[in-house]
């Protein structure tokens, strides 16, 4: 099967510039065209079903001897980055990966050979999001869910757009551009004019308490960039002052990686006790609302 003159399935491997990639690629799997200017040199792997379901995961094909590099989300509202060589080393949530394959011989990489990189980047397709996973087999896998029981479907066409070529910097360049027209839901950052706070200097509570920021804290930080003569135009108060609860629940449906994934979850949005007066959230005497006037009116941050 023949996609584009640099990505096809060929007798069950997925070759992408004469490049094997994947080796025992099942028949399900399917490969589709991109489709209009800065698509042609891509393709989106897709997949069938035999019966409709909220929950697929679909093997795709063996991974082995590759370096990769990829982005996986660890827990509901964070990212992080991992490098592997083979299909286990592909956590959960994967949402992003770059795949670099070189020609080999039996003595190892041949000399002068060519480096391919391979963007695989899942996406969203109607009600049903993609993700890439691994497995025990080394097989790369695609998790298509809708996270609503009652919606449910037996195929997939555009679960992932592969994007590849010898510079990784383009490809992934490239490669955004290309879900971009796709989807028709956002803009490439070239696209995008930058806010003008960006030329301004400010100060971030994560960069110095992670998620141990307090009401003081912020007080004195403030206070010690003002006596240093580097007063922030601006202030974000980051992660730590929300309501949130801790402690993994016991359920055999939640899958737990990094020791991390899923431990903290959202609970409110009114500040927590670190932020409260006197210990007490009334939504008419917030701490938080003190503090943020006291740093405009003393420290003029936005």
């Amino acid at each position: 099967m023949t996609v584009t003159p640099n990505i096809s399935i060929n007798d069950g491997s997925l070759v992408v510039h004469g490049k094997t990639i994947l080796t025992g690629v099942p028949e399900n799997i399917v490969l589709t065209p991109g489709s209009g200017v800065g698509l042609v040199e891509g393709a989106f792997i897709g997949a069938n079903a035999s019966n409709n379901k909220s929950l697929h995961v679909f093997p795709v094909g063996v991974l082995e001897d590759v370096h990769f590099m990829c982005l996986f989300r660890f827990k509901l509202w964070w990212m992080t980055q991992r490098m592997g060589t083979s299909g286990k080393d592909i956590p959960l949530e994967t949402q992003f990966m770059l795949v670099e394959s070189k020609d080999t011989t039996e003595e190892g990489t041949a000399e002068g050979a060519a480096t391919i990189y391979t963007v695989f980047l899942p996406v969203l397709e109607g009600q049903f999001r993609a993700v890439l996973q691994g497995n025990d087999k080394n097989e790369m896998e695609i998790c298509l869910e809708s996270g609503d029981a009652a919606v449910e479907t037996d195929q997939g066409l555009h679960l992932v757009y592969m994007h590849a070529g010898p510079n990784p910097f383009e490809v992934i360049n490239q490669a955004v551009k290309a879900v971009e027209k796709h989807l028709q839901t956002f803009h490439h950052r070239e696209k995008k004019k930058l806010p003008e706070l960006l030329d301004w200097f400010g100060w971030c509570t994560w960069d110095a308490f992670y998620t141990d920021v307090t009401a003081e804290g912020v007080k004195e930080g403030l206070k010690s960039f003002a006596e240093g003569g580097v007063p922030p135009r601006f202030l974000i108060i980051d992660d730590g002052w929300q309501q949130i609860e801790s402690g993994v629940k016991e359920d055999s449906n939640c899958v737990v990686q990094e020791g991390a994934q899923f431990a903290n979850r959202l609970t409110g949005i009114k500040e927590n006790s670190k932020f409260q007066k006197n210990g007490a959230s009334d939504e008419h005497d917030s701490g938080l609302k003190d503090l943020v006037q006291d740093a405009k009116n003393q420290h003029n941050v936005k």
